[in-house]
C-alpha cells in the first residue's frame, strides 16, 4: 500500500477528492494523516485514510518527570506550558493519546504512527543532551503501556534523530520493542530522520549505504519494520554551521518568536524533500514492508501532485 502524508482542511474535501483520483492512476491508494480537533471527527470518514500519525509532543520528558525549571525554561511561562501541553498535570499526555487511539479504531485505520523521541527546543542547535535514548525509551514504555490496550490497528514505532528510537542501535531497539506490551506493533523507518544528522551522508548514494547498513545492524529487528515515511534532505552541510545568532535570539524571543526559530531550523534539517536515492533497493531490503508512505513538502494540492508522481518514479 502506497500512501501519502495529508491533513485535511475545512472547506477543501472536494477540491482534494478531485486530486486523489488521478493520484491513484499512478498508484497511490490511500492517505496517513493526524487527526486534530480542527475538524469534527465525522469529516475524517470522507478521506481515504489508511494510517494515523499519532499527535507528537518533540518535548514532554522533563514535563513527564516534574522538572517545573526546566519546562518552563523551554516554554517561557505558566501561559506557554498551558498552551503546549494543555495541563499541568504530567498525566493529560496519557488522555491525550488515548483519545487518539480510540479515534483511530473509529476511522478503523490500518496502521497508527508513534513518535519515540524527546528533544528540548535550546538542544535542536547545540546537539547536546543531558539525557539519552535509554532515558527515553524507558520512560515512553510507561506511557505507552498504560494507553495501548487490548486490540486495535497496528502500532508502529517512528525513528527520529534525537534520543530515543533511532533504530541505530540494535540492544536499545530490541529493548524497547520487548517491553512494548501492545500485541499489533512494529517499526516505521523514515528515512530522513535516520540520515539527516549523519555528518558523513553528503549525497543521495551514500544515503543509500548508510540506511542499507543501518538495517543490517538490526539483524533479525528489520523483520519487524512494517512501514517507512519517504523523504529526502538537502545535503549543504547546515549542520556544521555555528547557531550561536540563533540561540541568542531564542533565549531573548517570547513564546511565539522562540516556535518560530525553532521550526525555520527544523525546515533546514528535516524538509521533506523527494528521495532520490535508490528507493527500490531500499524498500527491497525490508522483507515485512506492509505500507510506504511519501512524507513530502508541498505548496498546493497541484504541488502534491507533481512531487508525488516524481517520488513514485524513484519507487518504480
Amino acid at each position: 500500500m502506497i500512501s501519502f502524508s495529508f491533513v485535511p482542511k475545512e472547506g477543501e474535501r472536494s477540491v482534494f477528492l478531485e486530486s486523489f483520483e488521478r493520484l491513484k492512476k499512478v498508484g497511490i491508494s490511500g492517505i496517513e494523516t493526524i487527526v486534530g480537533d480542527h475538524l469534527p471527527i465525522e469529516e475524517y470518514e470522507a478521506y481515504p485514510i489508511e494510517g494515523v500519525h499519532l499527535l507528537y509532543y518533540p518535548t514532554w520528558l522533563e514535563f513527564w518527570r516534574g522538572e517545573k525549571e526546566k519546562v518552563t525554561e523551554d516554554f517561557y511561562n505558566d501561559e506557554g506550558i498551558l498552551t503546549y501541553y494543555r495541563s499541568f498535570d504530567k498525566n493529560i499526555l496519557i488522555e491525550t493519546f488515548k483519545n487518539q487511539f480510540e479515534q483511530a479504531k473509529k476511522l478503523n485505520v490500518k496502521y497508527m504512527v508513534f513518535h519515540v523521541s524527546h528533544v528540548r527546543p535550546k538542544d535542536i542547535f547545540t546537539m547536546k543532551f543531558d539525557y539519552n535514548s535509554e532515558e527515553v525509551l524507558k520512560e515512553c514504555l510507561v506511557i505507552l503501556n498504560e494507553v495501548f490496550k487490548g486490540e486495535g490497528p497496528l502500532l508502529l514505532f517512528e525513528n527520529l534523530p534525537w534520543p530515543g528510537l533511532t533504530l541505530k542501535n540494535y540492544e536499545e531497539t530490541k529493548m524497547f520493542l520487548d517491553g512494548v506490551n501492545y500485541r499489533n506493533k512494529g517499526l516505521l523507518l523514515d528515512l530522513s530522520h535516520i540520515i539527516c544528522t549523519e555528518k558523513t551522508v553528503d549525497s543521495f548514494q551514500s544515503a543509500d549505504k548508510f540506511i542499507l547498513n543501518s538495517l543490517d545492524g538490526l539483524k533479525e529487528l528489520k523483520n519487524e519494520i512494517y512501514g517507512i515515511h519517504v523523504n529526502g534532505i538537502k545535503f549543504e552541510k547546515y549542520l556544521e554551521k555555528n547557531f550561536s545568532k540563533n540561540i541568542s535570539e531564542w533565549e531573548k524571543g517570547d513564546r511565539k518568536d522562540k516556535f518560530m526559530i525553532e521550526w525555520k531550523h527544523m525546515k533546514n534539517v528535516d524538509p521533506h524533500l523527494v528521495y532520490m536515492g535508490d528507493l527500490k533497493k531500499i524498500v527491497e531490503a525490508l522483507p515485512s514492508l506492509k505500507h510506504i508512505t511519501f512524507e513530502l513538502n508541498f505548496k498546493s494540492l497541484n504541488h502534491l501532485e507533481e512531487v508525488v508522481a516524481e517520488q513514485m518514479s524513484y519507487l518504480k
